[in-house]
């Protein structure tokens, strides 16, 4: 009687366990996962024809490097003495840079600076052929640009560049494109093919700096034009939604230029007085949360279970197991 009695009270006592983990996981939650989803929206907008200048770039970054590489040969009839100059050092136009015995001098044919050296070991020692002084020119600097093959055909030897060295960004030099490879360099999304552009320095660039490159493949001045997002296609067709005096709209077919990453020429179709609708895309965020009990929620679903179990009618002590 006694053991059936206690059988009881145990599955009392998992029943009531049981009852405050339910209990505490439905009456107390905590976030513990948030998830934002995105919403677009699309509203019109009322947009003036307007005139714009619209120019097409291609723009390129690479490193400068000098124009002209140049041996100097020493004379082989002389004999020498003296060197001013160590490797890298940069020699002014008309600057000594060696002394032969008999007085005379190698100098510098123009501004440049000095790759290699190679000299006779000792002072008195003959020149011979295979001594030489190899310098790089300052003045005329060039630049390697990759130009893709779908505007290749845009770009002409002897074509105005602007460039834009890194390290003055304040100033802005012209050059040209010089020469163009004739054979490109494939790659799965598409060929590319190089060009050396050359420019003047102005004393302040270095051999080695880096810059950037502008060529203007195709100008449109002052032209009607339109946002690029006011264009829409229909059948091959491209068309705006222009607004008429009484509100109404209707689509008109257009014929367009040249365009850059805000507008669109606009060659046939409309005026440039009209007034247009666009359509803008606007994106919202909605964040949802996820409820779950956590670690606090069932400590405290235990502690209501110690209350509730604080509460229970004591077991009689002669059938609590004693003797």
């Amino acid at each position: 009687m006694k053991k059936k009695s206690k059988m009881v009270w145990l599955i009392g006592i998992l029943i009531l366990i049981l009852v405050g983990m339910i209990y505490a996981y439905m009456t107390s939650g905590v976030t513990t996962n948030a998830s934002t989803s995105d919403e677009s929206s699309a509203t019109t907008k009322d947009v003036q024809v307007s005139y714009q200048t619209i120019t097409n770039n291609l723009t390129s970054s690479g490193e400068i490097a000098s124009g002209v590489t140049e041996t100097l040969e020493l004379n082989t009839y002389r004999y020498f003495k003296e060197i001013y100059v160590e490797e890298n050092d940069f020699v002014e136009e008309g600057a000594n840079i060696l002394k032969y015995t008999n007085g005379t001098y190698l100098t510098a044919p123009y501004n440049c600076v000095i790759t290699k050296i190679s000299i006779p070991e000792e002072a008195g020692d003959r020149c011979t052929s295979m001594h030489n002084i190899e310098v790089q020119s300052t003045n005329e600097l060039t630049m390697n640009i990759s130009i893709e093959e779908e505007e290749i055909a845009k770009v002409k030897v002897g074509q105005e560049v602007s460039i834009t060295v890194n390290a003055y960004e304040d100033k802005t030099y012209t050059g040209t494109v010089k020469k163009i490879n004739q054979i490109g360099t494939y790659a799965s999304n598409g060929s590319s093919f190089s060009a050396l552009v050359s420019f003047t320095n102005d004393g302040d660039v270095k051999i080695g700096m880096s810059g950037s490159c502008s060529i203007t493949l195709e100008k449109a001045e002052n032209v009607i034009s339109v946002p690029i997002e006011a264009v829409q296609t229909k059948n091959n067709e491209k068309y705006v939604v222009v607004k008429n005096e009484d509100g109404t709209t209707q689509n008109v077919a257009i014929t367009t230029g040249i365009s850059n990453d805000a507008y669109v020429e606009v060659t046939s179709g409309i005026t440039g007085s009209e007034i247009i609708e666009m359509t803008v895309q606007t994106t919202t965020s909605n964040n949802t949360n996820q409820k779950g009990m956590g670690m606090g929620e069932m400590t405290g679903g235990f502690e209501r279970m110690n209350q509730d179990r604080g509460n229970m009618p004591q077991m009689p002590q002669g059938e609590r197991g004693g003797k």
